[in-house]
């Protein structure tokens, strides 16, 4: 490693995670760093794309870097992040998903599915990857609150394939009944069509599912 890099490292090193009280180099928080001129560009990876403290830590890295590193008057910082996995889901399903947001509610119409899908399109526009699972069987309101309406998904290699709204990748059992023929379903019915909707759907990498719970759950 030069030694220009060794004196950015050092530098940035004096920067700490406010939340926790550790340096981001040590947290392994820097990355791709390279000299360009008079220009350090290195990528932070945040623990969510929703970091509030996106800007905290472009001020904290100007200030230590830029006026004490000989030769460098500008930084060029990109963001990424690393959504740490749930192990509590780990080994549960197969499913390539970091970590599950569950909303739910002791009752119907408080507005636990206006809850979920603009928290899912936040996450969304904040840079991540995100599902959004209409698990109230039986009475599914996220198709017409993104406005997806009563579309079709399609299948390939044996799976469904989510739609998409606002960056979100979206299934719900209203993509697959129609209003004049609702689905009844008991119990352990609807238990086995929420867990299809973790198996039997092609989700992809995500790094958030939020899944609707029905009423009550």
């Amino acid at each position: 490693m030069s030694d220009i890099k060794q004196q950015v490292l050092d530098a940035l090193s004096t920067v700490i995670e406010p939340e926790l009280h550790q340096d981001i180099v040590s947290l392994k928080m820097v990355r791709d760093l390279a000299i360009e001129g008079d220009t350090a560009r290195f990528t932070i990876v945040l623990t969510t794309p929703a970091c509030p403290l996106k800007n905290v830590f472009q001020d904290r890295c100007n200030a230590a870097v830029v006026g004490h590193v000989p030769g460098i008057q500008r930084l060029d910082i990109k963001w990424d992040s690393q959504v740490p996995t749930d192990r509590r889901i780990q080994g549960r399903l197969d499913v390539p998903m970091k970590s599950i947001i569950a909303v739910g509610s002791g009752k119907g119409g408080v507005g636990k599915s206006t809850i979920s899908v603009n928290l899912a399109v936040a996450l969304a526009e904040a840079g991540a990857r995100v599902g959004l699972m209409d698990a109230d069987i039986l009475n599914p309101n996220v198709p017409t609150m993104t406005g997806l309406g009563y579309g079709r998904p399609k299948v390939s290699n044996d799976k469904m394939i989510p739609l998409e709204a606002y960056g979100v990748k979206v299934m719900s059992t209203g993509f697959l009944t129609t209003p004049d023929k609702p689905m009844i379903m008991r119990g352990p019915m609807l238990h086995a069509a929420i867990r299809q909707f973790f198996t039997d759907v092609d989700w992809g990498e995500l790094d958030y599912m939020v899944v609707d719970l029905p009423p009550g759950t």
